[in-house]
């Protein structure tokens, strides 16, 4: 009889766990201008970013992109991916057609920066078509993920960062040298490897002091 009661006491707990769980999944809400970084599948250019950079809480994120309500339901995802920044449909971005499933964590800008966000959001529209950075070039008018975040934020600012740039490095955390995927990315491309050059990448933007985590998604 007490092994029956105490089994019943667990399943109780167990279900209002899944339902307070539920429930915090289901009353979160997306604002324009969140960053949604996302940790993806491995290969290619993704791991080799994955080797170089790293991310809050050990993510190691490969791609950021911020959201735009077109209207209270339908929510966008502006972004610079192969080959073109575009306007993406937000559970795409969360789910594409992947054999793994894609990590996806929420970062909200605090207060100070809220102001800037529309007026970013029409510069990142501006900016859709125009060609992702292969060359990792701060200076051209192309972009890579987290350089249109960082180029729209600037605009929106009259031209003074908000975001700041550093070093950027394409050498692996262990090893301390230069992936093969690297090595061959620029080759191609007929130009040295921007090793120092002035940049940044998702992992760092994340654990920039001007946003809030904020979500996670499962």
């Amino acid at each position: 009889m007490q092994k029956k009661y105490i089994s019943f006491l667990l399943s109780i707990l167990v279900c209002l766990l899944l339902h307070h769980s539920a429930n915090a999944q289901s009353t979160f809400a997306l604002q324009d201008g969140d960053l949604i970084f996302q940790e993806a599948c491995n290969g290619g250019m993704s791991s080799a970013i994955k080797e170089a950079t790293r991310g809050i809480d050990g993510y190691n994120f490969t791609h950021v992109g911020i959201v735009w309500h077109k209207t209270p339901e339908q929510i966008y995802v502006i972004e610079a991916t192969h080959p073109e920044v575009t306007i993406t449909p937000l559970q795409t971005y969360l789910y594409p057609q992947e054999k793994c499933t894609r990590r996806s964590v929420v970062g909200r800008l605090k207060p100070p920066y809220q102001p800037l966000i529309q007026s970013a959001l029409q510069y990142a529209k501006q900016k859709v078509g125009k060609k992702y950075d292969d060359a990792f070039d701060i200076n051209n008018d192309q972009y890579y993920c987290s350089e249109l975040i960082y180029q729209i934020f600037k605009e929106a600012n009259h031209g003074q960062e908000v975001f700041a740039l550093q070093p950027m490095t394409f050498k692996s955390k262990d090893s301390g040298e230069f992936p093969e995927y690297w090595v061959k990315h620029f080759k191609k491309m007929g130009i040295p490897i921007p090793e120092g050059q002035p940049g940044n990448n998702p992992g760092d933007m994340s654990r920039s002091e001007l946003l809030n985590i904020v979500h996670y998604y499962d």
